[in-house]
């Protein structure tokens, strides 16, 4: 499949099907490349992370105290796992599976539910924020920014508050395209949320941008065109759409193995997509061409 010319500027990537595999997953629920271009898998049920190399070969896995719900790689080649149900995020090495770091909240009214890496943040030195947490405070969400790799989330002074950006408290995974312009995928519905807290001031504007042939979005990534594609478990299909939420076609859908699709991640140079099918059980690689 070539590139699609849909109009003069607008050249929509093509996908070829590599291979899909399953090494024994209890539940995949989040995927993530490295800067190496290996992948990490979140094992909800088994509670380990796993280490694939970009054909999917498997190398090594990392237990965890914990369920790891979503997994996120920044541009400085960081890694940030969540933990929901300890309230805590993991930060590892993620070519090593080396934990680096944990933060805890001591609040049980808050807990860190998904994460989001924001593509192009410098790959040594940070020139903007690399990563949000979605973070739910007593019921509210809010996008908090990630700087200089300090996590705090025990929230007594209002630090998450004051420093988030309001989200839709019922977002289960989350993409920052740039600092502050998110877009959110609310469990069981045929919509995605838009959030522009970039141009708008600090509360900016949010927007749902409703998808007719789209049915429980369950994540949300972009390619190095600005497009932005969102996965639809029980619709079995990706749609591809534009930042203002306008959708341009739908690259994949069962015709091409996409089933029960829950999670997916281009690798950091773009020529490969891995969707995570099956509802957590077996990944699929296509060819970004």
């Amino acid at each position: 499949m070539a590139q699609v010319l849909a109009v003069p500027g607008d050249v929509r990537h093509g996908f070829a099907f590599r291979t899909s595999f399953n090494h024994d997953f209890g539940r995949i629920t989040g995927i993530a490349a490295t800067t190496k271009g290996n992948i990490v898998l979140c094992d909800y049920d088994k509670k380990n992370l796993i280490l694939l190399d970009p054909f999917g070969t498997y190398l090594s896995k990392l237990e965890m105290e914990s369920q790891p719900y979503d997994v996120v790689i920044t541009s400085q080649n960081i890694g940030y796992v969540t933990q929901p149900n300890t309230r805590s995020i993991v930060q590892i090495d993620p070519d090593r599976l080396i934990v680096l770091h944990k933060a805890t909240s001591n609040n049980k009214c808050t807990s860190v539910i998904c994460a989001s890496a924001v593509p192009n943040s410098g790959r040594d030195i940070e020139i903007k924020v690399p990563c949000y947490l979605a973070v739910n405070v007593s019921g509210s969400m809010f996008a908090y920014p990630v700087k200089n790799y300090k996590i705090i989330l025990n929230d007594d002074t209002g630090h998450i508050t004051s420093t988030g950006h309001p989200i839709d408290p019922r977002v289960v995974k989350f993409h920052a395209v740039e600092n502050g312009l998110f877009f959110s995928c609310i469990s069981g519905q045929n919509y995605i949320k838009v959030t522009n807290c970039a141009l708008q001031g600090w509360k900016g504007y949010e927007q749902n941008a409703k998808i007719g042939t789209m049915h429980n979005p369950t994540d949300i990534c972009s390619d190095n065109n600005g497009h932005i594609y969102v996965s639809g478990q029980d619709s079995n299909n990706i749609h591809r759409l534009t930042q203002d939420g306008k959708v341009l076609d739908i690259p994949l859908d069962s015709r091409l193995g996409i089933t029960q699709p829950v999670a997916m991640c281009f690798n950091q140079n773009y020529d490969k997509l891995y969707v995570v099918n099956g509802g957590g059980t077996s990944i699929s690689i296509f060819n970004v061409i």
